[in-house]
């Protein structure tokens, strides 16, 4: 009976970590889901465009450079000049969880380079 009872518990336990590890990973897809819908909607404009002008912060909102897509999140991004080139910026894209607990990742960040068309 012992040595059944403390499979048992072992087994819930394992359960229990299998299940956060799970909440995880779909958290953490969400995020990433987020993020690159960003990047995907200014890919799309030219750089005459007001939305891909130089700008915004990842450390602190800055207006026209932050959202809450869902609940849950809040994402910010930063477009940055390359020296000697005007067609091609950075973007960085920056995913933060509002609610923090042992189910939600920390902040996920995409970097890419974005081009004039």
């Amino acid at each position: 009976m012992v040595i059944l009872t403390i499979a048992l518990v072992s087994m819930a336990e394992l359960m229990a970590i299998t299940l956060r590890m799970q909440m995880m990973g779909r958290n953490e897809t969400s995020a990433v889901r987020l993020a690159q819908s960003k990047i995907d909607e200014i890919v799309a404009v030219n750089f005459t465009d007001a939305t891909v002008a130089v700008g915004g912060s990842l450390a602190a909102d800055v207006t026209a450079y932050n959202d809450t897509p869902v609940a849950g999140y809040h994402r910010r991004w930063l477009i940055e000049a390359i020296a000697g080139e005007t067609r091609v910026r950075t973007l960085t894209v920056r995913i933060i969880p509002t609610i923090n607990d042992r189910r939600t990742n920390a902040q996920v960040e995409l970097v890419t380079i974005i081009r004039d068309p």
